[in-house]
Protein backbone atom coordinates (compact mmCIF):
# COMPACT_ATOMS: atom_id res chain seq x y z
CA UNK A 1 0.00 0.00 0.00
CA UNK A 2 1.37 2.80 -0.67
CA UNK A 3 1.61 6.11 1.95
CA UNK A 4 0.54 9.84 1.55
CA UNK A 5 3.48 11.98 1.69
CA UNK A 6 4.79 12.64 5.37
CA UNK A 7 2.60 15.03 7.32
CA UNK A 8 1.57 15.52 10.91
CA UNK A 9 -2.18 14.44 10.01
CA UNK A 10 -1.30 10.84 8.38
CA UNK A 11 1.55 10.27 11.61
CA UNK A 12 -1.67 11.14 14.45
CA UNK A 13 -3.49 8.81 12.17
CA UNK A 14 -1.78 6.01 12.19
CA UNK A 15 -1.32 6.33 15.74
CA UNK A 16 -4.43 6.83 16.69
CA UNK A 17 -5.10 3.46 15.01
CA UNK A 18 -2.18 1.89 16.66
CA UNK A 19 -0.95 0.27 13.22
CA UNK A 20 2.65 -0.16 14.44
CA UNK A 21 3.58 -1.02 10.49
CA UNK A 22 2.04 1.87 9.48
CA UNK A 23 4.26 4.63 11.67
CA UNK A 24 6.92 2.60 11.03
CA UNK A 25 7.32 2.86 7.20
CA UNK A 26 6.53 6.59 7.76
CA UNK A 27 9.28 7.34 10.27
CA UNK A 28 11.45 4.88 7.74
CA UNK A 29 10.33 7.21 5.05
CA UNK A 30 12.23 9.38 2.76
CA UNK A 31 10.20 12.57 3.89
CA UNK A 32 10.81 11.57 7.95
CA UNK A 33 14.65 12.51 7.56
CA UNK A 34 15.52 15.68 9.07
CA UNK A 35 12.21 16.06 10.55
CA UNK A 36 12.46 13.94 13.71
CA UNK A 37 12.36 17.52 15.89
CA UNK A 38 9.58 19.09 14.06
CA UNK A 39 7.62 15.52 14.68
CA UNK A 40 8.09 14.76 18.16
CA UNK A 41 6.92 18.79 18.79
CA UNK A 42 3.92 18.67 17.02
CA UNK A 43 0.64 18.56 19.10
CA UNK A 44 -2.90 18.52 18.11
CA UNK A 45 -5.81 21.20 18.59
CA UNK A 46 -6.23 19.75 21.99
CA UNK A 47 -2.44 19.74 22.44
CA UNK A 48 -1.34 16.20 22.39
CA UNK A 49 1.50 14.98 20.91
CA UNK A 50 1.89 11.56 18.67
CA UNK A 51 3.29 10.32 21.84
CA UNK A 52 0.64 10.73 24.23
CA UNK A 53 -2.23 9.69 21.64
CA UNK A 54 0.12 6.45 21.42
CA UNK A 55 0.57 6.59 25.36
CA UNK A 56 -3.07 7.28 25.96
CA UNK A 57 -4.53 4.46 24.10
CA UNK A 58 -1.59 2.17 25.71
CA UNK A 59 -0.25 1.55 22.08
CA UNK A 60 3.09 -0.22 23.64
CA UNK A 61 4.57 -0.65 20.25
CA UNK A 62 3.74 2.71 18.50
CA UNK A 63 5.15 3.59 21.95
CA UNK A 64 8.63 1.96 21.56
CA UNK A 65 8.67 3.52 17.78
CA UNK A 66 8.22 7.03 18.83
CA UNK A 67 10.14 7.13 22.22
CA UNK A 68 13.90 7.57 20.26
CA UNK A 69 12.28 10.88 18.36
CA UNK A 70 11.64 12.45 22.35
CA UNK A 71 13.57 13.63 24.73
CA UNK A 72 12.60 13.98 28.45
CA UNK A 73 11.50 17.68 27.55
CA UNK A 74 9.58 16.76 24.30
CA UNK A 75 8.17 14.56 26.72
CA UNK A 76 6.79 16.26 29.67
CA UNK A 77 4.86 18.29 27.05
CA UNK A 78 1.06 18.69 28.44
CA UNK A 79 -2.03 18.52 27.19
CA UNK A 80 -4.78 21.18 27.64
CA UNK A 81 -6.03 18.95 30.34
CA UNK A 82 -2.35 20.00 31.92
CA UNK A 83 -0.89 16.25 31.58
CA UNK A 84 2.27 15.06 30.12
CA UNK A 85 2.43 11.55 27.76
CA UNK A 86 3.45 9.55 30.42
CA UNK A 87 1.20 11.13 33.34
CA UNK A 88 -1.74 10.06 31.33
CA UNK A 89 -0.21 6.59 30.88
CA UNK A 90 -0.14 6.13 34.28
CA UNK A 91 -3.61 7.42 34.75
CA UNK A 92 -5.13 5.35 32.69
CA UNK A 93 -3.64 1.69 33.74
CA UNK A 94 -1.02 1.51 30.92
CA UNK A 95 1.50 -0.52 32.99
CA UNK A 96 3.89 -1.75 30.11
CA UNK A 97 3.92 1.85 28.68
CA UNK A 98 4.84 3.19 32.03
CA UNK A 99 7.45 1.07 32.40
CA UNK A 100 8.65 1.91 29.06
CA UNK A 101 8.76 5.44 29.82
CA UNK A 102 10.76 4.28 33.47
CA UNK A 103 13.04 2.40 31.32
CA UNK A 104 14.28 5.86 29.48
CA UNK A 105 13.41 8.64 31.95
CA UNK A 106 13.23 7.70 35.61
CA UNK A 107 12.68 11.69 36.48
CA UNK A 108 9.46 11.43 34.95
CA UNK A 109 8.13 10.12 38.65
CA UNK A 110 8.12 13.12 40.06
CA UNK A 111 7.05 15.49 37.34
CA UNK A 112 3.71 16.61 38.65
CA UNK A 113 0.70 18.75 36.66
CA UNK A 114 -0.24 22.71 37.46
CA UNK A 115 -2.17 21.20 40.70
CA UNK A 116 1.36 19.39 41.92
CA UNK A 117 -0.61 16.41 41.48
CA UNK A 118 1.95 13.11 40.61
CA UNK A 119 1.43 10.32 38.02
CA UNK A 120 1.38 8.18 41.48
CA UNK A 121 -1.40 10.18 42.67
CA UNK A 122 -3.53 9.42 39.29
CA UNK A 123 -2.61 5.66 39.46
CA UNK A 124 -3.39 5.55 43.14
CA UNK A 125 -7.33 6.86 42.88
CA UNK A 126 -8.06 4.80 39.51
CA UNK A 127 -6.67 1.81 41.61
CA UNK A 128 -3.98 1.35 38.94
CA UNK A 129 -2.05 -1.33 42.08
CA UNK A 130 0.88 -2.40 38.97
CA UNK A 131 1.39 1.25 37.94
CA UNK A 132 1.72 2.07 41.67
CA UNK A 133 3.94 -0.52 42.04
CA UNK A 134 6.21 0.35 38.86
CA UNK A 135 6.55 3.98 40.04
CA UNK A 136 7.49 2.81 43.56
CA UNK A 137 9.67 0.46 42.15
CA UNK A 138 11.24 3.20 40.52
CA UNK A 139 11.22 6.52 42.86
CA UNK A 140 9.55 5.58 46.00
CA UNK A 141 10.45 8.98 47.16
CA UNK A 142 7.28 10.64 45.39
CA UNK A 143 5.16 8.71 48.01
CA UNK A 144 5.46 12.01 50.01
CA UNK A 145 4.32 14.61 46.61
CA UNK A 146 1.17 16.39 48.11
CA UNK A 147 -1.15 18.28 45.78
CA UNK A 148 -1.88 22.10 46.81
CA UNK A 149 -4.45 20.89 48.69
CA UNK A 150 -1.75 19.18 51.24
CA UNK A 151 -3.23 15.86 50.37
CA UNK A 152 -1.35 12.80 49.32
CA UNK A 153 -1.80 9.79 47.38
CA UNK A 154 -2.53 8.06 50.62
CA UNK A 155 -5.67 10.86 51.34
CA UNK A 156 -7.91 9.84 48.72
CA UNK A 157 -7.07 5.90 47.97
CA UNK A 158 -8.17 5.66 51.70
CA UNK A 159 -11.43 8.18 50.87
CA UNK A 160 -12.20 6.07 47.96
CA UNK A 161 -11.69 2.18 49.97
CA UNK A 162 -9.24 1.00 47.73
CA UNK A 163 -7.60 -1.51 50.68
CA UNK A 164 -4.78 -2.89 48.45
CA UNK A 165 -3.57 0.26 47.16
CA UNK A 166 -3.28 1.96 51.06
CA UNK A 167 -1.57 -1.26 52.01
CA UNK A 168 0.93 -0.91 49.44
CA UNK A 169 1.98 2.41 50.24
CA UNK A 170 2.14 1.97 53.13
CA UNK A 171 4.36 -1.34 53.08
CA UNK A 172 6.29 1.38 50.93
CA UNK A 173 6.16 4.24 53.88
CA UNK A 174 4.39 4.00 57.13
CA UNK A 175 5.33 7.11 57.95
CA UNK A 176 2.99 8.50 55.08
CA UNK A 177 0.01 7.63 57.82
CA UNK A 178 0.97 10.37 59.89
CA UNK A 179 1.18 13.37 56.82
CA UNK A 180 -2.04 16.21 57.33
CA UNK A 181 -3.42 17.82 54.69
CA UNK A 182 -4.00 21.65 54.33
CA UNK A 183 -7.46 20.79 56.76
CA UNK A 184 -4.97 18.78 59.59
CA UNK A 185 -6.58 15.67 58.76
CA UNK A 186 -4.74 12.62 58.21
CA UNK A 187 -5.56 9.53 55.73
CA UNK A 188 -7.35 8.13 58.53
CA UNK A 189 -10.21 11.38 58.61
CA UNK A 190 -10.66 10.59 55.08
CA UNK A 191 -10.40 6.80 55.08
CA UNK A 192 -13.85 6.72 58.08
CA UNK A 193 -15.82 9.25 55.61
CA UNK A 194 -15.60 6.06 53.29
CA UNK A 195 -17.16 2.42 53.76
CA UNK A 196 -13.97 -0.08 53.99
CA UNK A 197 -13.25 -0.99 57.28
CA UNK A 198 -9.98 -2.95 56.24
CA UNK A 199 -8.65 0.22 55.19
CA UNK A 200 -9.44 1.90 58.71
CA UNK A 201 -7.86 -0.93 60.34
CA UNK A 202 -4.87 -1.14 57.73
CA UNK A 203 -4.24 2.66 59.01
CA UNK A 204 -4.17 1.97 62.47
CA UNK A 205 -2.35 -1.07 62.01
CA UNK A 206 0.73 1.36 60.75
CA UNK A 207 0.31 3.90 63.33
CA UNK A 208 -2.34 3.66 66.22
CA UNK A 209 -0.96 7.04 67.46
CA UNK A 210 -3.19 8.73 64.69
CA UNK A 211 -6.15 7.74 66.11
CA UNK A 212 -7.06 11.04 68.19
CA UNK A 213 -4.92 13.27 66.10
CA UNK A 214 -7.10 16.20 65.16
CA UNK A 215 -7.80 18.41 62.46
CA UNK A 216 -7.84 21.90 62.64
CA UNK A 217 -11.63 22.34 63.79
CA UNK A 218 -10.23 19.54 66.09
CA UNK A 219 -12.36 16.92 64.58
CA UNK A 220 -11.08 13.56 65.34
CA UNK A 221 -11.37 10.71 63.49
CA UNK A 222 -14.46 9.92 65.60
CA UNK A 223 -16.14 13.45 64.65
CA UNK A 224 -15.51 12.63 61.05
CA UNK A 225 -17.07 8.88 61.13
CA UNK A 226 -20.42 10.26 63.46
CA UNK A 227 -20.83 13.45 61.14
CA UNK A 228 -20.69 10.85 57.74
CA UNK A 229 -23.30 8.15 59.42
CA UNK A 230 -20.83 5.81 59.18
CA UNK A 231 -21.91 3.54 62.00
CA UNK A 232 -19.81 0.49 60.68
CA UNK A 233 -17.03 3.08 61.34
CA UNK A 234 -17.77 4.41 64.93
CA UNK A 235 -18.53 0.75 65.78
CA UNK A 236 -14.56 -0.05 64.70
CA UNK A 237 -13.02 3.07 66.42
CA UNK A 238 -15.39 2.05 69.86
CA UNK A 239 -13.31 -1.18 69.83
CA UNK A 240 -10.40 0.79 70.34
CA UNK A 241 -9.67 1.19 74.17
CA UNK A 242 -7.44 4.14 73.53
CA UNK A 243 -9.78 5.94 71.58
CA UNK A 244 -10.88 9.21 73.49
CA UNK A 245 -14.54 8.77 73.04
CA UNK A 246 -15.48 12.31 74.76
CA UNK A 247 -12.83 14.52 72.62
CA UNK A 248 -14.76 17.92 72.15
CA UNK A 249 -13.91 19.97 68.85
CA UNK A 250 -13.85 23.51 68.61
CA UNK A 251 -17.46 23.64 68.04
CA UNK A 252 -17.81 22.65 71.39
CA UNK A 253 -19.26 19.24 70.45
CA UNK A 254 -18.66 15.29 71.27
CA UNK A 255 -19.14 12.56 69.20
CA UNK A 256 -22.54 12.14 71.02
CA UNK A 257 -23.76 15.94 70.02
CA UNK A 258 -23.14 15.14 66.57
CA UNK A 259 -25.46 11.76 66.67
CA UNK A 260 -28.11 12.94 68.12
CA UNK A 261 -28.15 15.92 64.91
CA UNK A 262 -27.98 13.32 62.54
CA UNK A 263 -31.39 13.11 60.87
CA UNK A 264 -33.69 9.47 62.22
CA UNK A 265 -32.67 6.76 60.40
CA UNK A 266 -31.43 3.36 61.69
CA UNK A 267 -28.07 4.42 61.76
CA UNK A 268 -28.64 7.38 64.09
CA UNK A 269 -29.88 4.51 67.17
CA UNK A 270 -27.04 2.29 66.04
CA UNK A 271 -24.28 5.21 66.72
CA UNK A 272 -26.19 6.74 69.75
CA UNK A 273 -26.49 3.10 70.99
CA UNK A 274 -22.78 2.18 70.38
CA UNK A 275 -21.38 5.49 71.43
CA UNK A 276 -23.29 4.94 75.09
CA UNK A 277 -21.99 2.12 75.35
CA UNK A 278 -18.58 3.07 74.97
CA UNK A 279 -19.28 6.33 77.75
CA UNK A 280 -20.03 9.30 75.23
CA UNK A 281 -21.20 11.75 76.92
CA UNK A 282 -22.71 15.43 75.65
CA UNK A 283 -19.92 17.97 75.36
CA UNK A 284 -22.20 20.22 78.36
CA UNK A 285 -21.84 16.85 80.73
CA UNK A 286 -18.48 16.13 79.86
CA UNK A 287 -16.17 15.99 83.52
CA UNK A 288 -19.73 15.58 85.59
CA UNK A 289 -21.22 12.17 86.98
CA UNK A 290 -23.97 11.46 84.32
CA UNK A 291 -26.15 9.36 85.99
CA UNK A 292 -28.82 9.02 82.52
CA UNK A 293 -25.91 7.72 81.14
CA UNK A 294 -24.87 5.42 83.93
CA UNK A 295 -28.57 4.46 83.92
CA UNK A 296 -28.28 3.44 80.00
CA UNK A 297 -25.10 1.76 80.66
CA UNK A 298 -26.63 -0.82 83.51
CA UNK A 299 -29.93 -1.43 81.07
CA UNK A 300 -27.60 -2.03 77.97
CA UNK A 301 -25.64 -4.64 79.82
CA UNK A 302 -29.03 -6.18 81.13
CA UNK A 303 -30.13 -6.22 77.54
CA UNK A 304 -27.47 -8.22 76.45
CA UNK A 305 -27.62 -10.62 79.28
CA UNK A 306 -30.92 -11.13 78.06
CA UNK A 307 -29.68 -11.74 74.76
CA UNK A 308 -27.23 -14.06 75.33
CA UNK A 309 -29.67 -16.42 77.74
CA UNK A 310 -32.34 -16.00 74.84
CA UNK A 311 -29.51 -17.22 72.38
CA UNK A 312 -28.56 -20.09 74.77
CA UNK A 313 -32.02 -20.91 75.09
CA UNK A 314 -32.57 -21.00 71.33
CA UNK A 315 -29.83 -23.32 71.34
CA UNK A 316 -30.73 -25.59 73.84
CA UNK A 317 -34.55 -25.63 71.96
CA UNK A 318 -32.69 -26.40 68.65
CA UNK A 319 -30.81 -29.43 70.54
CA UNK A 320 -33.48 -30.42 72.07
CA UNK A 321 -36.32 -30.33 69.11
CA UNK A 322 -32.99 -32.59 66.88
CA UNK A 323 -33.52 -35.04 70.34
CA UNK A 324 -37.48 -34.94 69.71
CA UNK A 325 -37.13 -35.79 65.98
CA UNK A 326 -34.88 -38.53 66.63
CA UNK A 327 -36.52 -40.03 69.05
CA UNK A 328 -40.14 -39.93 66.53
CA UNK A 329 -37.90 -41.68 64.23
CA UNK A 330 -36.87 -44.42 66.49
CA UNK A 331 -40.51 -44.66 68.08
CA UNK A 332 -41.97 -45.36 63.86
CA UNK A 333 -39.12 -47.96 63.59
CA UNK A 334 -40.20 -49.10 66.78
CA UNK A 335 -43.57 -49.69 65.79
CA UNK A 336 -42.77 -51.05 62.41
CA UNK A 337 -40.56 -53.61 63.90
CA UNK A 338 -43.36 -54.55 66.12
CA UNK A 339 -45.82 -54.52 63.35
CA UNK A 340 -43.43 -56.96 61.56
CA UNK A 341 -42.71 -59.01 64.41
CA UNK A 342 -46.65 -59.32 65.33
CA UNK A 343 -47.11 -60.52 61.75
CA UNK A 344 -44.70 -62.96 62.28
CA UNK A 345 -45.72 -64.60 64.95
CA UNK A 346 -49.77 -64.48 63.79
CA UNK A 347 -48.54 -66.49 60.64
CA UNK A 348 -46.30 -69.02 63.03
CA UNK A 349 -49.54 -69.57 65.03
CA UNK A 350 -52.37 -70.46 62.22
CA UNK A 351 -49.61 -72.50 60.90
CA UNK A 352 -49.20 -74.56 64.07
CA UNK A 353 -52.90 -74.60 65.19
CA UNK A 354 -53.87 -75.68 61.06
CA UNK A 355 -51.04 -78.13 61.01
CA UNK A 356 -51.71 -79.45 64.69
CA UNK A 357 -55.51 -80.35 63.79
CA UNK A 358 -54.14 -83.07 61.51
CA UNK A 359 -51.41 -84.84 63.24
CA UNK A 360 -53.12 -85.88 66.79
CA UNK A 361 -52.14 -88.63 69.18
CA UNK A 362 -53.13 -91.84 68.10
CA UNK A 363 -54.23 -90.91 64.43
CA UNK A 364 -57.30 -91.71 62.78
CA UNK A 365 -59.98 -94.53 62.07
CA UNK A 366 -58.70 -95.80 58.87
CA UNK A 367 -61.35 -98.51 57.97
CA UNK A 368 -65.35 -98.89 59.47
CA UNK A 369 -64.51 -102.18 61.23
CA UNK A 370 -62.36 -100.78 64.11
CA UNK A 371 -65.43 -98.80 65.38
CA UNK A 372 -65.60 -95.11 63.96
CA UNK A 373 -66.17 -93.62 60.85
CA UNK A 374 -62.69 -93.32 58.35
CA UNK A 375 -60.52 -90.28 59.06
CA UNK A 376 -62.20 -89.96 62.97
CA UNK A 377 -59.28 -88.91 65.14
CA UNK A 378 -59.41 -92.02 68.02
CA UNK A 379 -59.64 -89.40 70.81
CA UNK A 380 -62.48 -87.63 69.16
CA UNK A 381 -64.77 -88.84 72.28
CA UNK A 382 -62.85 -87.54 74.73
CA UNK A 383 -63.77 -84.17 76.10
CA UNK A 384 -60.01 -82.85 76.49
CA UNK A 385 -59.67 -83.65 72.54
CA UNK A 386 -62.81 -81.48 71.71
CA UNK A 387 -61.84 -78.95 74.20
CA UNK A 388 -58.80 -78.35 72.01
CA UNK A 389 -60.18 -78.64 68.84
CA UNK A 390 -62.47 -75.08 70.23
CA UNK A 391 -59.50 -73.56 71.14
CA UNK A 392 -56.92 -74.64 68.14
CA UNK A 393 -59.74 -73.12 65.82
CA UNK A 394 -60.07 -69.56 67.74
CA UNK A 395 -56.61 -69.30 68.05
CA UNK A 396 -56.47 -70.30 64.14
CA UNK A 397 -58.97 -67.44 63.06
CA UNK A 398 -57.75 -65.20 65.22
CA UNK A 399 -54.16 -64.92 64.04
CA UNK A 400 -55.57 -65.55 60.19
CA UNK A 401 -57.51 -62.35 61.26
CA UNK A 402 -54.53 -60.40 62.32
CA UNK A 403 -52.67 -61.41 59.18
CA UNK A 404 -55.41 -60.47 57.18
CA UNK A 405 -55.80 -57.23 58.90
CA UNK A 406 -51.47 -56.44 58.36
CA UNK A 407 -51.64 -56.75 55.10
CA UNK A 408 -54.31 -55.11 54.57
CA UNK A 409 -54.49 -51.97 56.10
CA UNK A 410 -51.41 -49.43 55.42
CA UNK A 411 -51.50 -46.53 58.20
CA UNK A 412 -48.91 -43.65 57.68
CA UNK A 413 -49.25 -42.01 60.98
CA UNK A 414 -47.29 -43.09 63.58
CA UNK A 415 -50.65 -42.76 66.15
CA UNK A 416 -52.96 -44.61 63.46
CA UNK A 417 -50.02 -47.72 63.54
CA UNK A 418 -50.31 -47.82 67.46
CA UNK A 419 -53.86 -48.14 67.26
CA UNK A 420 -53.81 -50.39 65.02
CA UNK A 421 -51.66 -52.30 67.14
CA UNK A 422 -53.11 -52.19 70.54
CA UNK A 423 -56.28 -54.02 68.65
CA UNK A 424 -54.04 -56.47 67.20
CA UNK A 425 -52.16 -57.33 70.35
CA UNK A 426 -55.19 -57.89 72.41
CA UNK A 427 -56.15 -60.31 69.59
CA UNK A 428 -52.98 -62.01 69.82
CA UNK A 429 -53.21 -62.44 73.24
CA UNK A 430 -56.16 -64.19 72.79
CA UNK A 431 -54.68 -66.62 70.30
CA UNK A 432 -51.72 -67.12 72.53
CA UNK A 433 -53.71 -67.96 75.21
CA UNK A 434 -56.14 -70.03 73.41
CA UNK A 435 -52.95 -71.95 71.98
CA UNK A 436 -51.62 -72.48 75.85
CA UNK A 437 -55.19 -74.12 76.39
CA UNK A 438 -55.19 -76.25 73.73
CA UNK A 439 -51.73 -77.37 74.54
CA UNK A 440 -52.96 -77.93 78.11
CA UNK A 441 -56.27 -79.79 77.07
CA UNK A 442 -54.76 -82.31 74.89
CA UNK A 443 -52.00 -83.16 77.46
CA UNK A 444 -54.68 -84.65 79.68
CA UNK A 445 -55.31 -86.67 76.67
CA UNK A 446 -51.94 -87.64 75.63
CA UNK A 447 -50.78 -88.55 79.38
CA UNK A 448 -54.01 -90.46 80.20
CA UNK A 449 -55.82 -90.63 83.34
CA UNK A 450 -53.06 -93.01 85.11
CA UNK A 451 -50.21 -90.12 84.83
CA UNK A 452 -52.99 -86.89 85.17
CA UNK A 453 -50.59 -85.44 87.37
CA UNK A 454 -48.29 -85.22 84.54
CA UNK A 455 -51.11 -82.63 83.04
CA UNK A 456 -51.33 -81.10 86.42
CA UNK A 457 -47.69 -80.27 86.43
CA UNK A 458 -47.52 -78.74 83.16
CA UNK A 459 -50.79 -76.80 84.09
CA UNK A 460 -49.27 -75.60 87.20
CA UNK A 461 -46.45 -74.44 85.48
CA UNK A 462 -47.73 -73.30 82.39
CA UNK A 463 -50.65 -71.50 84.18
CA UNK A 464 -48.94 -68.81 86.54
CA UNK A 465 -46.18 -67.88 83.87
CA UNK A 466 -48.53 -67.03 81.41
CA UNK A 467 -51.37 -65.14 83.78
CA UNK A 468 -48.24 -63.55 85.46
CA UNK A 469 -47.37 -62.20 82.29
CA UNK A 470 -50.50 -60.85 81.61
CA UNK A 471 -51.14 -59.13 84.58
CA UNK A 472 -47.90 -57.59 84.16
CA UNK A 473 -48.84 -56.22 80.95
CA UNK A 474 -52.10 -55.22 82.13
CA UNK A 475 -50.51 -52.97 84.42
CA UNK A 476 -47.75 -51.59 81.77
CA UNK A 477 -51.05 -50.24 79.86
CA UNK A 478 -53.27 -49.39 82.55
CA UNK A 479 -50.12 -47.41 84.60
CA UNK A 480 -49.96 -44.39 81.98
CA UNK A 481 -54.05 -44.44 82.27
CA UNK A 482 -54.65 -43.84 85.60
CA UNK A 483 -51.09 -42.62 86.55
CA UNK A 484 -49.84 -45.12 88.68
CA UNK A 485 -46.82 -43.31 90.60
CA UNK A 486 -46.28 -40.54 88.91
CA UNK A 487 -47.97 -38.53 92.05
CA UNK A 488 -45.39 -38.24 94.22
CA UNK A 489 -42.79 -37.59 91.52
CA UNK A 490 -44.61 -34.46 89.90
CA UNK A 491 -44.83 -33.39 93.46
CA UNK A 492 -40.80 -33.86 93.85
CA UNK A 493 -40.46 -32.04 90.73
CA UNK A 494 -42.63 -29.21 91.79
CA UNK A 495 -41.32 -28.95 95.04
CA UNK A 496 -37.50 -28.40 93.38
CA UNK A 497 -38.46 -26.18 90.36
CA UNK A 498 -36.85 -22.59 90.45
CA UNK A 499 -38.19 -18.92 89.88
CA UNK A 500 -35.09 -17.26 89.00
CA UNK A 501 -35.02 -14.52 86.03
CA UNK A 502 -33.29 -17.62 83.91
CA UNK A 503 -36.57 -19.28 83.70
CA UNK A 504 -36.53 -20.06 79.85
CA UNK A 505 -33.13 -21.73 79.61
CA UNK A 506 -34.02 -23.71 82.51
CA UNK A 507 -37.35 -25.01 80.67
CA UNK A 508 -35.26 -26.03 77.79
CA UNK A 509 -33.03 -28.53 80.25
CA UNK A 510 -36.48 -29.21 81.89
CA UNK A 511 -37.35 -30.41 78.40
CA UNK A 512 -34.15 -32.15 77.68
CA UNK A 513 -34.32 -33.96 81.05
CA UNK A 514 -38.38 -35.17 80.24
CA UNK A 515 -36.45 -36.42 77.13
CA UNK A 516 -34.32 -38.43 78.62
CA UNK A 517 -36.72 -39.66 80.64
CA UNK A 518 -39.06 -40.31 77.75
CA UNK A 519 -36.24 -42.78 76.46
CA UNK A 520 -35.99 -44.82 79.49
CA UNK A 521 -39.53 -45.43 79.13
CA UNK A 522 -41.05 -49.02 78.49
CA UNK A 523 -44.45 -48.70 75.61
CA UNK A 524 -46.83 -51.43 76.17
CA UNK A 525 -49.79 -51.18 73.49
Amino acid sequence: MDLPPLSHQALFAAVRSADADAVRRLLAGPEASGSTAALAAAQTDAGESALYVAAEAGALEVVRLLLPLYDLEAAKLRSRLDLDAFHVAAKQGHTEVVKEFLGRWPELCSVCDSSNTCPLYSAAVKDHLDVVNAILDTDDSCIKIVRKNGKTSLHNAARIGYHRIVKALIERDPGIVAIKDRKGQTALHMAVKGKNTDVVEELLMADASILNVRDKKANTALHIATRKWRPQMVQLLLAYESLEVNAINSQNETAMDLAEKVPYAESKMEIIEWLSEAGAKNAVNVGKVDEASELRRTVSDIKHNVQAQLSENMKTNKRVTGIAKELRKLHREAVQNTINSVTLVATLIASIAFVSIFNLPGQYYQDTTTGGEIGQAYISKLTGFRVFCLLNAIALFISLAVVVVQITLVAWETGAQKQIIKIVNKLMWTACLSTCAAFVSLAYVVVGPQHAWMAFTISAVGGPIMIGTLLFLAYLLLRPRFNFGEDRQRRIRRGSGSKSFSWSVREGLSDLEAVEDHEKKIYAL
